[in-house]
């Protein structure tokens, strides 16, 4: 008959989410001291030391994990940490047994794509909002909004899913994680300004891409000054390096070139371009909530010179053209003053349309469909794609042979908003991963 270990480290609880410890009990498993932040949702371990599988160590004052609350109880993902750890997780039938000695495994090597890299952002965090998603054949690659710079020394915080990365890489598909700055120029300014910061932002990247697995890591960084743009030239030039030594792709956002300094002047395209995978272009938000009149998201005329203008500096093959999943609803007075601006995604256009009782008209001068009502004497207009209007805007990946597209977000998407993808590419979209017609 076999005995239970004397070595008992408290309570685990399995649901569909997946394997959860008591984060109490942290210590017990990890020997390492930690802290419970409730306000943040968050457990903090410090002084992490650990191996790359290319046998580099990486020494981190601390690094984070999302915490579940269930009963009232704090839990953290002990799948997540037997990766950082170091210890197989064995299932005894009524008991889990951990042991010591697992090594980190090295991410399979780079394919070098034949085809299309057709990605969907996603904001999921776990396996119940992944379930939301429409997971089609039209995408290959997910790229989840999963770390956000914390502070200005380069520490992250973390709030990935080990188990919504296994499953997605079962069905065949690659998994990113998208770096943000919070879009906080002084943040990013005291992170780029001194290199022990970008070293240490650099490491904390390189650990979360590999005990999560990710084959991409996608930085997202907006609203930075444009004193900074060396600076983070220098930033994506040294993470390049990193993750090209562990075979994982790096992508970069980047938005359409004109004169703004802090969102689009602070980017040297060409710079990024070199160092990176790819450059995702992010065509949308043509108009947004401080324009001075109302527009649309993402007109065909102004996504086209956004791309001819980045094409300057930027080989086709490196891009990843933005395409939007949302609209904004215009809400004017009498005078044509902006009274509110409210951000409307697809799925939810066409009962919109409905209840409002209105009919769509073609918009030639932006190559997109409008609708304008009145309601107690303010204005409300939208512009919005249909399925030919998004198809010339598919038509310009296959004129220009881009690298693929990205679309921002999965969440947004509506029953129509697949037609277009599926009969511009077809089968072009499989090659580097993903599944077709639920397979």
């Amino acid at each position: 008959m076999e005995s239970y270990p004397s070595n008992f480290a408290g309570e685990v609880l399995k649901n569909n989410d997946g394997l959860f410890m008591l984060a109490n009990n942290i210590k017990l498993v990890t020997k390492k001291n930690f802290l419970i932040n409730p306000k943040e949702k968050r457990v903090y371990i410090f002084d992490v030391k650990f191996n790359l599988p290319d046998r580099k160590r990486i020494s981190l004052e601390s690094v984070n994990f999302p915490l579940k609350i269930i009963n009232k109880n704090y839990y953290v993902d002990l799948l997540s940490l037997s990766s950082l750890f170091g210890f197989e997780i064995l299932d005894k039938n009524d008991y889990y047994l951990l042991e010591q000695g697992k090594k980190l495994k090295m991410p399979s090597n780079k394919e070098v794509p034949t085809g299309l890299v057709a990605l969907g952002f996603s904001t999921a965090r776990n396996f119940s909002d992944l379930k939301k998603i429409d997971l089609n054949s039209n995408i290959n690659t997910l790229c989840f909004t999963w770390f956000s710079l914390e502070d200005g020394f380069g520490n992250f915080s973390n709030n990935a899913d080990i188990g919504v990365v296994n499953y997605l890489h079962e069905k065949g598909y690659k998994v990113w994680g998208l770096f943000n700055n919070k879009f906080n120029p002084d943040l990013t300014h005291k992170l780029l300004e001194n290199k022990y910061n970008v070293e240490n932002a650099i490491k904390q990247i390189v650990m979360y891409a590999t005990i999560y697995h990710l084959d991409g890591v996608n930085v997202d960084f907006e609203n930075f000054r444009e004193l900074d743009k060396n600076n983070f030239n220098y930033f994506i030039e040294r993470l390049s390096e990193r993750l090209r030594n562990m075979n994982v792709l790096l992508s970069v956002d980047v938005t359409v070139p004109n004169d703004n300094s802090s969102w689009s002047s602070c980017y040297d395209r060409k710079t990024i371009s070199e160092f990176s995978d790819y450059v995702v272009l992010m065509a949308y938000d043509e108009f947004t909530r401080g324009s001075e009149r109302a527009g649309p998201t993402a007109s065909i005329s102004w996504v086209k010179k956004g791309l001819d203008d980045t094409l300057k500096e930027v080989k086709p093959a490196k891009v990843l053209l933005g395409i939007p999943f949302y609209t904004r609803e215009w809400i004017e007075d009498s005078s044509g003053k902006i009274i509110s601006v409210k951000a409307l995604d697809n799925k939810d256009l066409k009962e919109f349309i409905e209840a409002n009782s209105i009919s769509p008209e073609f918009d030639k001068k932006y190559g997109l469909y409008h609708i304008s009502f009145y309601r107690y004497n303010l204005r409300h207009e939208i512009w919005f794609d249909d399925t030919k209007t998004m198809s010339n805007k598919l038509e310009l990946i296959k004129k220009y042979n881009l690298g693929g597209f990205a679309i921002w977000k999965l969440e947004s998407a509506g029953i129509s908003s697949w037609a277009s993808f599926s009969s511009a590419f077809g089968d072009k979209l499989i090659n580097i991963g993903g599944i077709r017609n639920g397979e």
